[in-house]
């Protein structure tokens, strides 16, 4: 089960929180709509709050190819 915790939008960026039940982690969405840039970010619990404020802190890194 997934839960919406929180959601802000500013100058075509959007983020959004959800807490995800069964694996007991924080996923942050990210979306700019000016780059078309997206990614989704699974952190602790713990840094739910600082990884909303701070999204692209917590972005995935690309694996080297």
């Amino acid at each position: 089960m997934i839960r919406e915790l929180a959601s802000r939008a500013e100058n075509g960026i959007l983020v959004d929180l959800f807490w995800d039940v069964e694996a007991d982690l924080a996923v942050v969405h990210y979306t700019d709509d000016r780059t078309g840039d997206a990614f989704v970010a699974r952190v602790p619990k713990s840094h739910a709050l600082e990884a909303f404020r701070h999204p692209n802190a917590y972005r995935p890194m690309l694996a080297a190819a």
